[in-house]
């Protein structure tokens, strides 16, 4: 097996050096990121030139004829011309023969994306507000974030030069899913599956075993952006994702990283899940307010519900908030935050909990959280043959 991060062939040649305005302006810094670049780039310069070259023309002559036979005092206006076969006919002709080439250059790039390989690797995608969830097939939820624009956004990884096709569903509103750089986009709708696939052809990252990181392949483009294209709310703008495109190698070593987290002290991971899973969005962690209350500073603290009720902030509250968010909505706030029901395990819960008590303005409950983190590492780890 090769080792991973090795380059193989030229679909692991370096992106292109820094995309200047010229280069975003004509998308010629992700030519042929995807098998649908070519085709989709095509067929949109194709109707932009065509629909600019009649701009042009349509707006010269009517600046001509407006100066040419504009009102002039003591010239008699000349006579309309009431019928003219071959200048109705190019009119007609012409225009109908380029709608038809764009009809069936359109039609011929657009089948292709919405029949998928039989041999497409099938990933699980969840849309709500405001994150994208991603399960792959070894049951792999990626843990991994980086910051976009102001918001730590989660980070998904694709192989290169191999199918992958998108199961999609949402759990609120309509979203859209939409990749750019490989010319994809399709929505994705409550009580309702969709699908897209999509093939990469050229890998953004690589895996530096010195450094133990996941780094881009050219320091000046750290790969492919994940945006949703269907306005679903206040932060739709944020609801962003970053793509890291593999080597085969590379990409089975990410997908065994994400899956494993047992190694990973509960403290950590808790703050991993509230990036990843898009907790981030509405929750902050410094006391600001935002669409659901702020983390910081609830542990152990009384919270008062709009009917009236009331409970103490402790783990058994933080796992109904997340199995059953809309079950009791605190006081100030909307029921606007769908449910982790099968989307988290149990001792994810529980990192969620306790990276929360760590937020706590006591002490106390910082340092038992930090010492109860380290036990159950402790006890992983002594618990290993």
């Amino acid at each position: 097996m090769p080792t991973p991060g090795a380059h193989h062939g030229p679909a692991s040649m370096p992106l292109t050096l820094a995309l200047d305005w010229w280069d975003k302006l004509w998308f010629n810094g992700h030519v042929d990121s995807s098998t649908f670049s070519a085709s989709s780039d095509g067929v949109f310069f194709y109707i932009f030139w065509t629909s600019t070259a009649f701009f042009v023309l349509l707006m010269a002559l009517m600046f001509w004829w407006a100066w040419k036979y504009r009102r002039i005092p003591g010239v008699a206006p000349e006579a309309s011309v009431s019928h003219n076969t071959i200048l109705e006919l190019t009119w007609s002709i012409i225009p109908t023969i380029l709608f038809a080439i764009m009809f069936i250059w359109g039609l011929v790039a657009y089948l292709p994306m919405k029949i998928a390989p039989a041999d497409s690797e099938v990933i699980s995608v969840t849309a709500k507000k405001w994150a994208w969830s991603i399960v792959y097939d070894n049951g792999a939820s990626p843990l991994q974030t980086e910051k976009l624009a102001d918001m730590d956004g989660p980070v998904f990884a694709l192989p290169v030069d191999r199918p992958t096709k998108f199961i999609m569903s949402s759990q609120d509103v309509i979203h859209s899913m939409y990749l750019p750089a490989f010319r994809a986009k399709r929505d994705v709708f409550p009580n309702f599956y969709t699908g897209q696939w999509v093939q990469p052809t050229k890998i953004s990252h690589r895996w530096n075993e010195t450094e133990k990181v996941w780094e881009p392949v050219n320091p000046l483009d750290k790969g492919y952006y994940l945006t949703c294209a269907e306005y679903c709310g206040d932060q739709h703008s944020q609801m962003m994702g970053r793509i890291m495109v593999l080597a085969e190698p590379d990409y089975q070593l990410w997908k065994s990283q994400q899956a494993d987290t047992g190694g990973i002290p509960l403290t950590e991971l808790g703050e991993k899940l509230h990036k990843s899973k898009g907790c981030v969005a509405c929750h902050s962690v410094d006391g600001s307010s935002g669409t659901g209350p702020s983390w910081k500073g609830i542990w152990g603290q009384s919270r008062k519900f709009k009917d009236g009720g009331s409970a103490v902030a402790d783990e058994n509250y933080i796992r109904e908030s997340m199995l059953e968010p809309g079950k009791h909505i605190v006081d100030g706030y909307s029921n606007q935050m769908p449910t982790f029901q099968g989307q988290v395990t149990d001792r994810e819960i529980l990192a969620v909990a306790t990276y929360i008590k760590t937020l706590s303005d006591n002490e106390a409950d910082k340092e038992a959280a930090k010492a109860a983190a380290a036990e159950e590492l402790k006890q992983k780890t002594e618990a290993k043959p």
